[in-house]
C-alpha cells in the first residue's frame, strides 16, 4: 500500500473513532430540523446521504465487552449475527439481552403460547451457548408489551453491571415497533437513571440504515448461516429469515469495494448520548405515531413513558418542555 493511501486509510479509521466529531455529526445536525420519525426514515431510506458518508470497518477484534438489546430471539442473528462470531473468536465478552418473551398469538401456535416460549427461549440458549455468550431475559410480553419501572429498572441495572464497551441495538429508525420500544426502553432508563457511557451500534434488521461503519463477516458467513438455522420457529413458520438476512449482507457489498463476492454487516454508530438525543427528537413528539399506532406496543409504552416522564395528562407544551430540558443535559 502507497504511503498516501495508508494515510488516507489511517485518517478514515480515525474519523470512525465516533467521538464526538465523528463523520456521523453532519447527519445529525441535518436531522435537527425533523420531528417526523416517520419522514426520517422515509428521506434516510432513498440513500440520499450515500455518497457523503462512507463506512468504514469497525474494530470488533479490539473490543472489551459488547452487550446486545434484542428485541426478538433471532434479531440479534438478524442484524450482528457474523459480528458476534468474529467477536467471540476473538475473546470478546459478550452478553446478549432479549427484552420480550417472543410470544405469538399465530394460527400455528394458538393456544400453545407457552410452549412456543420456551421454543423460542430454547433457540436463543442454542445460539448463546455456540458464541460463548450470557443470555438474560427481560421478559416483556411480545403479544401485550406493558412494560413496568421495574422492568426498566433491571435494564439500567444490567448495562451499569455489565460496563460494556459496546452496545448494539436496532437503528432507532427501523419500522416494526417492538424494536423501537427497545430504543424507547433505552431512553427511558436514562430518564429514570443516568446510563453508563458506552458506544452504541445501531444493526440492521427490517430496515435501511444509513452506515457509518461496518463489519465484512465473509469469513465466517456459514457460521452466521448455522445460527440463523437455529431458529426454526421463525425460518419454517413465518418467513425464510436466514434466507433473506445473508441476503442483505450480500446487497451491502456496495458500502465497499471488492469484485469478489462479500458479505457486510452494516451500522450506525454513536456515542449513547448522541443516540438518546436523537431519541428524545424523534419518539416523543408523537408516540403514537412512533409505534405507527400498533395496537400491541403503543398503550403500554404510552402508560410507561407517563409513569416516568411525570405524565398524567395531555399537556404536550409541558411534554415538550420537559424533552428539550433532557436533551440538554445529553450534550453537556
Amino acid at each position: 500500500m502507497r504511503p498516501a493511501s495508508r494515510l488516507l486509510r489511517g485518517m478514515r479509521e480515525l474519523a470512525a473513532s465516533r467521538v464526538a466529531s465523528g463523520p456521523y455529526r453532519f447527519l445529525v445536525r441535518r436531522w435537527d430540523d425533523i420531528s417526523d420519525i416517520e419522514l426520517a426514515r422515509r428521506v434516510l431510506e432513498t440513500e440520499f446521504f450515500k455518497e457523503e458518508l462512507a463506512p468504514v470497518p469497525l474494530p470488533v477484534g479490539e473490543l472489551r465487552s459488547i452487550v446486545v438489546l434484542a428485541p426478538h430471539q433471532d434479531d440479534e442473528t438478524i442484524g450482528a449475527g457474523g459480528t458476534l462470531v468474529l467477536a467471540a473468536a476473538a475473546g470478546v465478552r459478550l452478553d446478549i439481552v432479549y427484552i420480550t418473551d417472543g410470544a405469538s398469538t399465530t394460527r400455528s401456535f394458538a393456544g400453545r403460547e407457552a410452549e412456543y416460549i420456551r421454543m423460542r427461549d430454547d433457540e436463543a440458549r442454542i445460539v448463546c451457548e455456540r458464541l460463548g455468550a450470557r443470555m438474560h431475559r427481560i421478559g416483556i410480553s411480545n403479544v401485550a408489551p406493558r412494560p413496568t419501572v421495574l422492568e426498566l429498572s433491571r435494564l439500567s441495572r444490567l448495562l451499569h453491571e455489565l460496563a460494556p464497551q459496546v452496545v448494539l441495538a436496532p437503528w432507532i429508525l427501523d419500522g416494526p415497533p417492538k424494536h423501537r420500544l427497545v430504543n424507547h426502553l433505552l431512553w427511558l432508563a436514562h430518564v429514570h437513571e443516568p446510563l453508563p457511557d458506552f458506544e452504541l451500534w445501531g444493526y440492521q434488521t427490517a430496515n435501511t440504515l444509513v452506515p457509518n461503519g461496518y463489519v465484512d463477516i465473509t469469513s465466517v458467513a456459514d457460521e452466521k448461516r448455522s445460527l440463523l438455522q437455529t431458529f426454526r420457529s421463525q425460518n419454517e413458520h413465518f418467513a425464510s429469515y436466514e434466507h433473506m438476512a445473508m441476503g442483505m449482507s450480500a446487497w451491502n457489498q456496495r458500502f465497499v469495494t471488492s469484485v469478489e463476492p462479500r458479505y457486510i454487516e452494516t451500522f450506525f454508530t454513536l456515542p449513547v448520548a448522541e443516540v438518546l438525543s436523537l431519541i428524545s427528537r424523534f419518539y416523543p413528539h408523537d408516540l403514537a405515531a412512533t409505534y405507527r399506532h400498533h395496537q400491541q406496543a403503543y398503550p403500554g409504552m404510552l402508560e410507561l413513558h407517563r409513569a416516568v416522564m411525570g405524565e398524567r395528562g395531555s399537556n404536550q407544551s409541558a411534554l415538550r418542555a420537559l424533552v428539550s430540558r433532557v436533551r440538554s443535559s445529553l450534550r453537556r
